[in-house]
């Protein structure tokens, strides 16, 4: 096919009101590259009842026609143009599609040491065969994926380990994807964000930016990790709990989170054990690379369901109030641990007067709500204590979203992973710094804006 030069955007998920199925395209001329290509979560879990956390190995089609990945159709004319697929971090909303919709590229995929280690976990745990290379590139690094195209790193703070923004550096200008981010300057785990990168960038001149716009309509800043560490802290330590059981439930993925759990727990004398496949894989993937270590200091995982029985059986009968664990279930997945812990499927039941502890925020979509308000009339039935929103979210409020504009100075923004009203809480930011209101464009999943 016969390219026009210059350069142009398909915004394939993840934009115009979708939160998640992220997923972008870009041509440079009469080349192609792929920003991420990930799940659409809230379908996906109803489509499967899975734990947030975990991809379990389905039929493309029917995950096409569930909405829960990518309509990619919509950029076969580009299909044998494409020449990488670059990934910004490890959450499924951004690479769960890869093990379906990867091998129609005949191309690498990109990201950052822990991305790529968490995606061999996916391909081998559900057996799937992956024939892009897998590549690995440092936060604050570039590699040149064309004779004419830079892909740069640029760190940033958000939920999961080594999360980056990514920028194409072209003849024309600088592209930058700006999905998912927080200013953090105590993210607990790892390096702040990388301020001086991404002045460096709109210095040199960025033409287009795609910005996250989730919470563009709270005001300040967002909160810093160190607050959701006080929260555990005082939850786990000030509280007595004495002769009860402690769980807890957390974003798999959130290593900083599972860290401070871990190191508070230890000081209730407990013996911690995480329990759960999706912990399991994302643990494993942050040991191999070694960013932390859970097993040195103690911790027992249990990744599989059979082996959670057992366990839990053993734990029943040596005492409850001996141990810490650490479970998935946070929206109260059906398929998940907590769930489970609380439809009594296993040799485990609660009493009242044990603590529940959500490190996390329920997504406020069908079906996570629906699963969560029948989780916690579980629980409450039982009389158990809950603790709720011990948690501070990895997305840029409003503050960080304007200090991201004035550091990088865009010419172009496409607003994405916001519904319609954070969409016009970002138009309103945008407004209010003097920016001209035709430069922010307002894509839906397969639209197109034609810059250069």
């Amino acid at each position: 096919m016969d390219f026009k030069p210059g350069v142009e955007v398909i915004t394939v998920g993840g934009a115009g009101g979708e939160v998640g199925a992220n997923m972008s395209a870009v041509r440079v001329d009469d080349e192609v590259f792929i920003f991420d290509m990930g799940l659409h979560m809230p379908n996906y879990i109803k489509f499967t009842e899975e734990d947030i956390s975990e991809l379990t190995k389905k039929n493309t089609e029917s995950l096409k026609r569930a909405g829960a990945i990518p309509d990619d159709s919509v950029i076969k004319h580009w299909k044998k143009s494409v020449k990488g697929i670059f990934v910004g971090h490890a959450h499924l909303d951004h690479i769960g599609a890869i093990p379906f919709l990867g091998n129609r590229y005949k191309c690498p995929v990109v990201g950052s040491p822990y991305t790529i280690q968490v995606l061999k976990h996916i391909l081998r745990d559900e057996k799937i065969d992956l024939k892009n290379k897998l590549v690995t590139l440092n936060p604050n690094s570039k590699m040149n994926v064309s004779k004419k195209v830079t892909l740069e790193f640029v760190h940033v703070t958000h939920s999961v380990p080594q999360a980056v923004l990514m920028a194409l550096h072209t003849k024309y200008g600088v592209i930058l994807y700006g999905t998912d981010f927080k200013f953090d300057d105590s993210p607990g785990l790892g390096k702040g964000p990388n301020y001086a990168g991404l002045k460096r960038l709109g210095d040199k001149g960025i033409i287009l930016t795609i910005v996250d716009t989730l919470y563009a309509h709270r005001p300040g800043k967002m909160p810093s990790e160190a607050i959701a560490r006080e929260q555990l802290k005082e939850a786990l330590l000030d509280f007595d709990s004495r002769g009860k059981a402690v769980v807890v439930t957390t974003f798999s993925s959130h290593m900083s989170r599972l860290k401070a759990i871990v190191e508070y727990g230890k000081k209730t004398k407990r013996k911690i054990v995480f329990l759960g496949r999706s912990l399991a894989k994302y643990t494993a993937a942050a040991e191999e690379i070694d960013l932390c270590n859970f097993s040195k200091h103690g911790v027992e995982i249990v990744k599989f369901s059979r082996q959670a029985k057992a366990k839990l059986k053993d734990i029943t009968n040596k005492g409850k109030e001996n141990y810490l664990l650490v479970v998935t279930g946070n929206q109260g997945e059906p398929k998940a641990m907590l769930t489970k812990m609380a439809n009594k499927q296993f040799a485990w039941r609660f009493h009242s007067g044990d603590h529940v502890l959500f490190s996390s925020k329920t997504i406020p979509v069908e079906p996570n709500l629906t699963y969560r308000r029948d989780l916690d009339n579980l629980l409450k039935h039982e009389g158990v204590k809950i603790f709720p929103e011990l948690h501070v979210s990895g997305h840029a409020a409003r503050e960080d979203i304007r200090e991201y504009l004035k550091l990088t100075r865009p010419q172009n923004v496409i607003p994405a992973h916001g519904e319609p009203k954070k969409i016009e809480a970002f138009q309103t930011l945008w407004a209010e710094m003097g920016k001209p209101a035709d430069k922010v464009h307002i894509l839906k999943p397969g639209q197109s804006l034609k810059l250069v």
